[in-house]
């Protein structure tokens, strides 16, 4: 299963890629809403999209919806430290931080499933 990560926070994301990556996931990553869209048009497939909601360049919202607009049932997980008002793609999860990766590999689990 191929994740990507979109998080500003290089620790966060960091500690994420390598938990994702130690439990037999194939990872990318971008430190920005912009870097994710950027890989969109460069046509990357993904099997699930883990985002930040507050990022610099473009939000987990817009990234969310560009990639849903290409592939219409991609899983997405949503992680934020703040109270967001809702705008999640149909079928995106929001987890707040901090979460547990565990959280994160049973909610991938449950999507690829």
């Amino acid at each position: 299963m191929k994740i990507l990560v979109v998080e500003d926070d290089p620790f966060v994301r960091d500690m994420t890629v390598t938990e994702l990556e130690d439990a037999g996931y194939e990872v990318m990553e971008a430190a920005t809403g912009g870097q994710a869209l950027s890989l969109l048009q460069a046509g990357i497939a993904l099997d699930a999209l883990l985002t930040d909601i507050r990022m610099p360049e473009a939000n987990g919202w817009e990234v969310a919806k560009a990639y849903r607009e290409r592939f219409p049932d991609l899983p997405v997980l949503y992680v934020t430290g703040y109270a967001e008002q809702m705008q999640p793609v149909p079928g995106g999860i929001i987890l707040s931080k901090p979460y547990r990766i565990s959280q994160v590999i049973g909610l991938l689990k449950d999507v690829a499933a």
